[in-house]
């Protein structure tokens, strides 16, 4: 096996000239890069790739002191400068590094090669999660798909940069490096003078022979040191490359979906069957109505073409019409879809979903969030022999029936009797819950929750939640209650199946819904079989328990797109896929909102598995209006956005980046609102909040 590897350096940069000649204790930063990289097991051979620039020889100089061979080509056309320097050895894969990264970790470069071989890929890369510092960055493909992507490749940021067509196009996996996402953050690469301080304090302090983790442990450990270059950002210049070739589109034509909504609040009250989907929640340039999707992209029936976020409010997790599940769904629909016994196909959706949760026995299949999450509670009520239920006092939605809806602004039609069985505590806060407790001492039948949130923001900055899970699944069972986990939301999204399995808690009992059948209507009700055989019918002389009788709950074509999905996420690693595409999300609109100065107005949470944004007006306060006129903006630009973005493994960096180009057009807007007010610029009125006292 002929691996080549190939280090990329020149002259220019526009940030920090001559960054590889700079030097530390009288050798150059080339050197002690190359002097790394050779110290690999697996590469065969090493060149430098440079360019045609004036001094360029000097690299070549460095480079032919160490034995190394180097080669000139286009300053512009980088992959055929790359092609060039390796065609003639003719290798069977090749290794990409760049010189800007001097304490390259000649151990990385091999496990990144031999995962790449063992898996018999034509693309890997060490940075597929994003988890190591930036400086790190190990790239393996094969010369074939060099050679590919170097006769095909015509867009200019496919030409600039080496790989983007070869990660498009070739067969690739992304692996769980087992790395904490703690070392993400950091900077050990050399492109702005604060980088070269931070590297120079590293080679004082620690030499030039330390593994990539002692130099990562130290700058966590020496924050003063870390903050040198924190707020530098990564991969800026193909950001900027990538947003020269996008053309967002400019959507102004809504004259159907305008038609649309003068006739549907005549036929269905709301205007759509669940009040997040309504009029009142968008702004009034948006498509009212969807005709179709595919993949990451939907088509309103004005025919407008759109980049998707929510992906039918989270439920779909793979894309739309996603071939391998539909094959699934057009296979069943044969054999019908309804019977008078149970599907023969109930039986294997069990185990295979059972098979996921661990220390759950039993499983009820449902159609929708809202009766699973009911059913628990009446187990739970059933099984303890009490009224009350608790849940979180800011979570936005649990169920539309009594016992939630209820305790909301939208009462009416409840009476306060029901209602009053309901008590709430704060969310994520086990001093509120032992408050809870104690004001109703032997009363509350259960807790449910959301196990996991985007942002933890009235909580300490040390805030665990496995430990709160933990605590608060103890804290149930010596008061007598049972812990339900509301995995709705988080399921098939923070991890597969959940977070539950992300930090290893058993709940007594799980709801699930959202994703598991990639849009498809299916959801789940799992738990021990302690409290889930209490709504059985082989218990003879026990009192009955009505759980939940649905006629569409076992659907067979809804089963199977379950059963589908879930062995995408198996054999497709969907989670690591979606992880990546959220993460690039919030760190390119990070990136443009504080380029633009807006960190006090706008807010990213970043939370990898689904990124949100908060929008303030100009003293701070959350505001619905700008909420609505960024909206408006996103739309105008070919984004359907409601304030999330829902990651789908449908979702590819080119989505990535045209959402982060529609953002970032749409914060010029931003920023003269600010000035001049919201109301300006918004057509209409701001959207409302779906629990409101009044319409």
């Amino acid at each position: 096996m002929k691996i080549i590897g190939v280090t990329q350096a020149r002259i220019g940069s526009s940030r920090l000239p001559g960054k590889v000649l700079l030097e530390i204790q009288g050798k150059p930063l080339l050197a002690y890069h190359l002097e790394r990289a050779r110290q690999s097991k697996l590469v065969t051979d090493w060149v430098v790739a440079t360019t045609e620039e004036k001094d360029s020889d000097l690299i070549c100089e460095i480079a032919k002191q160490l034995n190394i061979d180097s080669y000139k080509g286009s300053l512009n056309d980088v992959l055929d400068r790359f092609y060039q320097a390796v065609q003639n050895k003719k290798p069977d894969y090749v290794v990409r590094v760049t010189s800007d990264c001097p304490l390259i970790d000649a151990e990385l470069i091999d496990k990144t090669i031999q995962f790449c071989l063992d898996n018999q890929l034509e693309y890997h890369s060490n940075q597929s999660q994003e988890a190591y510092p930036d400086g790190l960055d190990v790239e393996v493909f094969s010369f074939k798909a060099l050679e590919e992507a170097w006769k095909s490749a015509t867009a200019e940021a496919d030409r600039e940069h080496v790989t983007p067509f070869i990660r498009r196009n070739a067969k690739r996996m992304i692996s769980d490096e087992g790395i904490d996402k703690k070392y993400a953050t950091l900077r050990i690469t050399v492109d702005e003078a604060s980088d070269f301080e931070v590297i120079q304090h590293l080679f004082q302090h620690l030499g030039d022979k330390q593994s990539w983790k002692v130099y990562a442990d130290y700058l966590l450990q020496h924050k003063e040191i870390q903050s040198i270059n924190h707020s530098i950002f990564r991969n800026e210049g193909y950001m900027k490359s990538k947003f020269n070739e996008i053309q967002l589109r400019n959507i102004t034509n809504f004259k159907a979906s305008d038609e649309y909504r003068k006739a549907i609040h005549n036929l269905i009250p709301g205007g759509s069957h669940t009040y997040s989907k309504g009029d009142d929640q968008f702004p009034i340039l948006s498509p009212a109505a969807i005709v179709r999707g595919k993949g990451s992209h939907i088509w309103d029936v004005d025919g407008n073409e759109y980049l998707d976020c929510s992906m039918g409010l989270t439920s779909v997790s793979l894309g739309h019409a996603y071939e391998p599940v539909l094959d699934a769904v057009r296979k069943e629909l044969e054999n019908g879809v309804n019977f008078q016994r149970p599907a023969a196909l109930e039986k294997e959706m069990a185990e295979t979903f059972l098979a996921l949760v661990p220390g759950h026995d039993m499983v009820k299949f449902s159609k929708n969030g809202s009766i699973v999450t009911t059913a628990a509670v009446k187990l739970a009520r059933a099984k303890t022999g009490r009224d009350l239920v608790a849940f979180p006092v800011d979570h936005p939605f649990y169920s539309y029936d009594d016992w939630f809806i209820g305790k909301t602004a939208c009462n009416k039609g409840v009476p306060e009797a029901v209602s009053n069985l309901s008590v709430t505590f704060q969310s994520f806060n086990i001093e509120s819950l032992k408050e809870l407790f104690a004001k109703y001492p032997g009363q509350i039948s259960c807790v449910i929750t959301e196990p996991e949130k985007g942002n933890y923001p009235h909580l300490p900055a040390d805030f665990n939640v496995a430990d709160f899970l933990k605590q608060a699944v103890e804290l149930c069972h010596e008061n007598g209650a049972l812990f339900i986990a509301d995995e709705m939301v988080t399921g098939f999204k923070t991890e597969f199946p959940g977070t539950i399995t992300k930090y290893g808690v058993t709940p007594d009992m799980a709801t699930w819904g959202k994703g598991i059948a990639n849009g498809f209507s299916f959801c789940a009700l799992t738990g021990t079989k302690e409290v889930m055989e209490l709504g059985g019918i082989t218990r003879e002389g026990e009192e009955k328990v009505f759980l939940i009788s649905t006629t569409h709950g076992g659907e067979t074509h809804g089963l199977a797109a379950a059963i589908a999905t879930i062995k995408e996420y198996q054999n497709k690693n969907v989670i690591a896929h979606n992880h990546s595409i959220g993460k690039k999300v919030a760190e390119l609109c990070q990136q443009l909102v504080t380029e633009n100065g807006l960190n006090n107005y706008i807010e990213v949470v970043a939370a990898e598995w689904m990124p949100f944004f908060v929008f303030k007006d100009k003293s701070g306060a959350v505001s619905q209006g700008y909420r609505t006129l960024f909206m408006q903006e996103m739309i105008k630009r070919g984004v359907l956005f409601q304030g999330v973005f829902m990651p789908c493994f449908s979702h590819t960096e080119e989505d990535a980046y045209y959402f982060a180009k529609a953002f970032g057009g749409s914060l010029k807007v931003y920023q003269e609102a600010l000035e001049q007010g919201y109301e300006k610029f918004l057509v209409g009125s701001p959207a409302k909040a779906v629990f409101r006292k009044t319409l």
